[in-house]
C-alpha cells in the first residue's frame, strides 16, 4: 500500500476555526494546570467574550477579507494571552504536570500560534509545514482537482 497520500477525515481548515479550537484547548490546559494553593488567583481567559466574537465573525453570511482578518487578529490576541498564562502556570511546577496527550496539545498550540501570527503579520496565505488540524498535526494538505487546473 502506498502511504504517501492517505485521505483523512478533517474539516476544511480555516484560520479562524483553528485559532478558536486552539484557544479552547489552551483554556482547557489552564483549567488543568491551575491549583489555587500554588498559583493564587486564576488567570483571566475571557472565554465568553472570545467565543462571542468568534461566533459573531464565523456566522456572518458574507465575510469580507477585512472582517475575517479582524476576527483572526482578535483570536490571535486571545490565544497569545492564554499561552503566556500557561507558561507562567508551568513555571511554578518543579516538573511538567501534563500527560503525554496534553503536552502534545501544548506544543501544537504554540506551533500553530507562531505559524498563524507570522501569516497574519506578513499577510500571506501559507507557511511551510502548515498545521491544518490540532488533533492531527502530522496531516498535511495536498492539491486536488483536475490535471489541467492550477
Amino acid at each position: 500500500m502506498d502511504a504517501t497520500a492517505c485521505p483523512q477525515d478533517i474539516s476544511y481548515p480555516t484560520d479562524l476555526n483553528l485559532l478558536n479550537d486552539a484557544r479552547e484547548k489552551s483554556e482547557m490546559l489552564i483549567d488543568l494546570l491551575y491549583v489555587k494553593e500554588l498559583h493564587g488567583k486564576k488567570p483571566r481567559t475571557y472565554r465568553e467574550k472570545a467565543r462571542t466574537i468568534y461566533l459573531h465573525t464565523d456566522q456572518k453570511k458574507n465575510k469580507t477579507g477585512r472582517i475575517v482578518r479582524k476576527g483572526v487578529g482578535q483570536q490571535l490576541r486571545y490565544l497569545k494571552r492564554n499561552i503566556e498564562h500557561i507558561s507562567k502556570l508551568l513555571e511554578r511546577y518543579s516538573g511538567i504536570p501534563l500527560r503525554k496527550k496534553e503536552l502534545k496539545y501544548w506544543y501544537v498550540i504554540q506551533t500553530l500560534y507562531s505559524q498563524r501570527e507570522e501569516m497574519f503579520r506578513e499577510k500571506t496565505k501559507s507557511v511551510p509545514h502548515r498545521i491544518v488540524s490540532i488533533h492531527q498535526p502530522h496531516v498535511r494538505p495536498i492539491v486536488r482537482g483536475k490535471a489541467k487546473q492550477r
